[in-house]
């Protein structure tokens, strides 16, 4: 009797072992380093940022005013810019709106710096080309005061800056920091229909 019993207690120790042992542990899963994703700041608009774009200045404005940049890009992605007709197209009311011109960019001579203060510029070639310059405000010199009708102030066009060929690939955003010169001839022959949206402050 007493050896049947330690040998039952023997087989329930042995098959409680055996039955512990092939316990599958529950894994409590771990936070991959890479499920965040990254904001599209461009909310889906597929056109590349030209090199001269200050991120930083663009995150500061876009956290205090999302919904001006969502109405910007939104607005750009889903109209048919070459059916524009040039002229002001109001995107939210007046703090986010949009010119579309028609030129023949002018020989570099005829071009200077310029520069906003109520407005950011983004501007954009729906067709054709010109060469655009950018620098900082303290590189250039006034030629005028500043008009505040019109939100604008030129300066001398003999100052450092960075240019570029712009195209309809890649679109510009310029801060009241940044002294830009557009419309720039890059080939003759070559007309340009552009969309400039401002953007308040």
């Amino acid at each position: 009797m007493r050896i049947t019993f330690k040998l039952i207690t023997l087989l329930t120790a042995v098959a409680m072992t055996c039955s512990c042992g092939n316990t599958k542990k529950k894994v409590a899963p771990v936070a991959s380093g890479t499920d965040t994703t990254e904001v599209d700041w461009k909310y889906g608009w597929t056109v590349s940022a030209s090199p001269t774009l200050d991120m930083d200045a663009l995150k500061e404005h876009q956290a205090q005013y999302p919904e001006r940049w969502k109405a910007t890009f939104e607005y750009l992605k889903g109209t048919d810019l070459s059916r524009l007709s040039p002229g002001e197209y109001e995107i939210i009311g007046r703090e986010v709106y949009a010119i579309v011109s028609e030129n023949v960019p002018k020989e570099e001579a005829e071009c200077n710096f310029e520069a906003h203060r109520k407005y950011i510029d983004l501007q954009y070639l729906i067709n054709g080309e010109e060469r655009m310059g950018v620098t900082t405000l303290d590189k250039v010199v006034p030629i005028g005061e500043y008009d505040e009708k019109k939100d604008i102030v030129f300066f001398k066009p003999d100052a450092p800056g960075l240019y570029e060929v712009a195209t309809p690939e890649v679109f510009y955003i310029f801060f009241p920091k940044d002294a830009h010169r557009p419309s720039i001839k890059e080939k003759d022959g070559v007309s340009v229909k552009k969309i400039v949206i401002k953007i308040k402050i």
